[in-house]
């Protein structure tokens, strides 16, 4: 079986990506495109809990 990453949605130069192992990952983007991930992922994929690539938790 082919495991793969998936592009679950884009917004603005962020693409917010499903690991092969369920995980999520944001990647990329601004500061506003960023926020806006979280703010659908907290709408339409409250079960999610989103991890940033490259940046550290506040």
């Amino acid at each position: 079986m082919l495991r793969t990453r998936r592009v679950v949605a884009l917004f603005g130069q962020a693409r917010l990506m499903r690991e092969a192992d369920g995980r999520f990952q944001l990647e990329g983007g601004n500061r506003h495109d960023r926020l806006a991930a979280i703010e659908w992922s907290s709408m339409f994929l409250p079960e999610a809990v989103l991890a940033q690539r490259g940046r550290m938790s506040r």
